[in-house]
């Protein structure tokens, strides 16, 4: 094993463009246009502040290729793959609750997945200690069925079952820490005796959903809610 973290990141993840807004939903008549909070700006910041500090020479750089139909199909439905696809191709659109893309936004989140199934492949293969992918757009709120929440694809999930479809790994904890409930992950492995998914939020925010649902047989989900609490990004694990 390399005892280093990997580092994904593509600039096309950057080109993703929700467009306008006001912070998060569409601009109108009694909303004043302004830049969406999922924008690329902020995540470039944090690449170049690990270029100009030096921190990059630290990292191993990991290159990916785009998710396969297949491995997006392992999560999402075939009929949700197909929309988007068309949706993508023509010009922009909205993935559903509230998950606007320009042209190609289905390609580029192609990447995002990829980025994710390749970051836990090579940290279960052991090219490097842990892994962090830089990417966008998001996921853990994306549907088998539909987009949300600025997400397209669920990375996360697609990730875990394309290494569990490789055998590379069986049970799987996920830890969600974000500014709002995992959704879209705790839906993947609701059902699954093998993936616990917990997710750290903000309390009553977007898509909140009050539950700690736990068996004396297994923890299937656990949900925590915080005051305020935010972090951004993907960190794969394995010892």
């Amino acid at each position: 094993m390399i005892d280093k973290t990997g580092f994904l990141y593509h600039e096309i993840c950057m080109w993703h463009d929700t467009g306008n807004r006001s912070i998060y939903d569409d601009s109108g008549i009694y909303f004043q246009p302004t830049t969406s909070y999922e924008n690329p700006e902020t995540k470039r910041r944090l690449k170049n502040l690990l270029e100009v500090s030096g921190a990059m020479k630290q990292l191993k750089s990991i290159d990916s290729k785009v998710a396969s139909i297949e491995a997006l199909q392992r999560f999402h439905t075939e009929r949700y793959i197909a929309s988007l696809s068309e949706k993508s191709a023509k010009g922009a659109g909205d993935a559903g609750e509230g998950s606007p893309f320009a042209q190609n936004g289905f390609t580029i989140a192609r990447q995002s997945s990829g980025m994710a199934i390749q970051a836990m492949e090579s940290v279960l293969k052991g090219d490097v200690k842990n892994a962090y992918c830089l990417s966008r757009p998001p996921g853990h709120h994306a549907k088998r069925d539909t987009g949300s929440g600025f997400c397209l694809l669920g990375n996360i999930p697609i990730a875990i079952m394309a290494a569990q479809a490789k055998k590379l790994v069986k049970r799987v904890a996920v830890i969600d820490w974000d500014v709002h409930h995992g959704n879209g992950t705790e839906e993947a492995f609701y059902d699954s005796a093998d993936v616990l998914t917990i997710s750290i939020h903000h309390d009553n925010n977007f898509l909140q959903i009050q539950v700690v649902f736990l068996t004396e047989e297994r923890a299937k989900v656990m949900v925590i809610t915080l005051i305020s609490l935010y972090l951004q990004g993907v960190v794969l694990a394995h010892t």
